[in-house]
């Protein structure tokens, strides 16, 4: 009786809904420093702070990587104790997360920098175009490298590699990421920045469908080789 109740679509539906405005409040809660920046600079006239921005953007990793584990278990086991899971998830695997999304940060920042910096002084030869195609295949490379890592303990090294790995081989799923994003990013300019924090649980919600069948391939590989195992914390 306990499995028909859940599986009804009232149940599923509200649960769903409940749990994408909890994960909403949870990752505001973790990113309010860079809330508080996007509202003084919106307010103020002054030049972008890069270096303050990057400070304020280093919880936004951990609290993803959070999000989008918690996201996956939701869909999988439709019924958890949200806020705990994700705050454990957030403690447990913090450091694991924060490891990579350094290395995203770092590597967008300084492709940025180097972005600005031909855009101003060579924007004739186009150079800066490249710096932008740069910093797309890193966002890519890092959404597929935050969904494996949710999920499996790899090395730092072999995780990039293997996120490069998919982005080529799952190239119509890499294509429907991008989509995703470019549409939320329109769909965020025409509503209330209220609604802005719900986003990126809609987006974590869609990605892991997407993702389904990367997890299956490399839970069936990890299954089968001695030395490697799925991790049972994410």
């Amino acid at each position: 009786m306990k499995k028909e109740f859940y599986d009804r679509p009232f149940h599923i539906i509200s649960n769903y809904i409940t749990e994408f405005f909890l994960s909403s409040i949870n990752l505001a809660i973790c990113n309010i420093l860079l809330i508080l920046f996007c509202i003084f600079t919106a307010i103020s006239s002054n030049e972008l702070n890069l270096f303050l921005l990057f400070i304020v953007l280093i919880p936004l990793g951990p609290s993803l990587g959070a999000l989008y584990s918690t996201i996956g278990r939701i869909v999988r086991e439709r019924d958890i104790y949200f806020a705990s899971y994700y705050w454990n998830c957030y403690k447990n695997n913090f450091i694991s997360y924060l490891k990579l999304w350094l290395v995203e940060l770092i590597t967008l920042t300084i492709l940025f920098i180097d972005f600005k910096y031909f855009y101003l002084h060579m924007p004739e030869k186009g150079i800066h175009i490249i710096f932008v195609g740069l910093m797309i295949i890193s966002l890519i490379i890092g959404l597929y490298a935050f969904a494996i890592n949710s999920r499996f303990e790899i090395k730092l090294k072999d995780l990039f590699l293997l996120s490069m790995y998919y982005m080529i081989k799952k190239f119509q799923i890499t294509i429907l990421k991008i989509v995703v994003i470019i549409v939320a990013y329109y769909l965020s300019k025409n509503i209330l920045i209220a609604f802005w924090i719900f986003i990126p649980s809609i987006i974590c919600f869609i990605f892991f469908y997407y993702d389904k069948i990367i997890f299956k391939e490399l839970e069936t590989k990890f299954l089968s080789d001695q030395h490697s195992t799925p991790s049972d914390s994410k």
